[in-house]
């Protein structure tokens, strides 16, 4: 029997923080199979993959610097895949750029803080 844990990534380009997201959503979930990539490049090459959901950071390039943004990946994603869940993570508390995302396929946008890991876990469990 094939084991099919939901497959959950993060696409972050600090690896502090996707480890850190990893390790807590597999504390409170742990059948949960979580990929984390660099750059949204990284990401797009594994779509066939078929995750259940993406956490895709807003902004990529601080250490890739040719690396696309966030809004360009989610794009890319929603071409290949319409039904693929998207949450996006970000900094910025712009309404502006979470309608943006929303427009653009997003589920969710969620601003980086104290609550983000458990209102992200709260909408994996939701959408997985």
């Amino acid at each position: 029997m094939i084991n099919q844990y939901p497959k959950v990534f993060i696409v972050d380009d600090e690896p502090l923080l996707s480890e850190m997201l990893s390790d807590y959503l597999l504390n409170n979930q742990p059948n949960l199979a979580i990929t984390s990539f660099l750059t949204g490049e990284e990401c797009l090459k594994k779509l066939y993959e078929n995750p259940d959901v993406i956490i895709l950071d807003f902004h990529l390039n601080s250490k890739v610097m040719d690396a696309a943004n966030g809004i360009d990946i989610l794009k890319e994603i929603k071409q290949k895949n319409k039904t693929v869940p998207v949450i996006m993570l970000s900094s910025q508390e712009s309404y502006t750029k979470a309608v943006q995302t929303i427009g653009l396929g997003a589920i969710h946008y969620v601003i980086k803080g104290k609550d983000a890991f458990e209102e992200i876990q709260k909408i994996i469990e939701v959408n997985v």
